[in-house]
């Protein structure tokens, strides 16, 4: 998803901004809701953005802790650009011993994944509950991972700035999949239909992904426009300053973002040339 249209999504679903109702019908019509709504973003926004800098610095080291329902800038470049590997490591100066040995400890290349445990893999799970993501090896305890024949979770830096190196790297972690899906398209046709030829399920089924819809958005987007722009262009009339800042800090995911378009369409144009 855009690095922006997300992390404003997050604002307002589980963020400040859920306190402010989005009313469509007042936008840019209401002019006193609209100049409050604008005096709210400026101030909010950018006091949302600052809220984690004190609890990043106390993460600095830390795995698993530091993904949430809070502003992370680069949220989904960092998700795919945490270094594992030795020469990316020294590529981000991590040279404490500890460290190093942690991830290498915990890295699913030091599990023979002979007995999986039940509780750390969906896969031999009779039944999965909505929480089971956030249990056991999805949690940072160590003495539960340490059963685990695998796989869990595991420990990579995704700390500090972000470069134009991450980008390549994520970029070439995305590329590894064998699809990559875009939140703003998943109710065109081809995109449901490349995930139920990849998954090897029929394309009309009950759960297809064109048949699912978006279920937890605070503003149902009426047309492709406000699918893909709208709180960008919300926010370039009513809150410029706090778009301004949002954009420059999430510059190198913004990047990112542009090299999954590119993805998205080399593997739907494949997968295009396979079925035909």
């Amino acid at each position: 998803r855009h690095p922006i249209e997300r992390h404003l999504s997050e604002f307002f679903y589980s963020g400040p901004g859920r306190r402010f109702d989005i009313r469509r019908d007042q936008l840019y019509v209401n002019q006193t809701y609209t100049k409050e709504l604008s005096e709210y973003l400026e101030k909010n926004v950018p006091k949302w953005m600052r809220s984690l800098q004190g609890r990043v610095k106390g993460m600095h080291g830390k795995f698993n802790m530091y993904f949430g329902r809070y502003y992370v800038d680069n949220f989904q470049l960092r998700a795919l650009a945490g270094c594992s590997s030795r020469e990316c490591l020294k590529e981000r100066n991590i040279t404490d011993e500890d460290v190093l040995d942690e991830i290498r400890r915990r890295h699913p290349s030091e599990k023979s994944y002979v007995t999986p445990v039940p509780k750390c893999t969906f896969y031999f799970k009779e039944k999965i509950s909505n929480t089971d993501a956030l249990q056991m090896c999805a949690l940072p305890r160590e003495t539960e991972c340490s059963e685990c024949d695998g796989p869990c979770f595991y420990p990579s830096v995704a700390w500090g700035e972000m470069t134009d190196n991450d980008v390549e790297r994520a970029t070439s972690a995305l590329e590894a999949y064998d699809v990559v899906l875009l939140t703003e398209t998943f109710d065109e046709e081809a995109q449901s239909a490349l995930l139920s030829d990849v998954m090897g399920v029929p394309r009309d089924a009950d759960f297809a992904l064109n048949k699912k819809g978006v279920k937890n958005s605070v503003v149902q987007k009426t047309n492709n426009r406000e699918k893909t722009h709208f709180y960008r262009d919300m926010f370039s009339k009513l809150a410029p300053n706090a778009l301004m800042k949002l954009e420059a800090e999430n510059e190198f995911e913004i990047k990112f973002f542009e090299r999954a378009l590119e993805v998205n369409k080399k593997k739907t144009e494949l997968w295009k040339g396979v079925k035909n």
